[in-house]
């Protein structure tokens, strides 16, 4: 009985494993980015039932400076896949009508 309990504790905690909406998100706005290995990530959130995901990154710069943090949203694509547009400039429309 203790081992039956145990396998199925081991098989909850790997089953949060993969990645999730946030996760595929954050993976493709860093893709924006001079040095995506750099990213920093805050208020993510998805917002809607499609899966879009709004947020906000940071990254470093081609000196190795962080520039600052700027808006982005992530669109799930037909096959679970993101794509995503960062607002460096804070002119985008499309991510204040989703993300605001």
């Amino acid at each position: 009985m203790k081992r039956l309990a145990l396998v199925a504790l081991a098989g909850i905690v790997l089953a949060g494993c993969g990645d999730g909406d946030i996760d595929r998100a954050r993976k493709a706005a860093a893709y924006h980015l001079k040095d995506p290995e750099s990213a920093q990530f805050r208020n993510d959130r998805v917002v809607g039932k499609d899966g879009t995901v709004c947020g906000e990154v940071n990254g470093k710069n081609s000196l190795g400076a962080y520039v600052g943090f700027s808006k982005y949203v992530a669109l799930r694509k037909d096959d679970g896949s993101y794509m995503a547009l960062v607002d460096a400039d804070g002119q985008s429309s499309l991510v204040s009508s989703t993300c605001d």
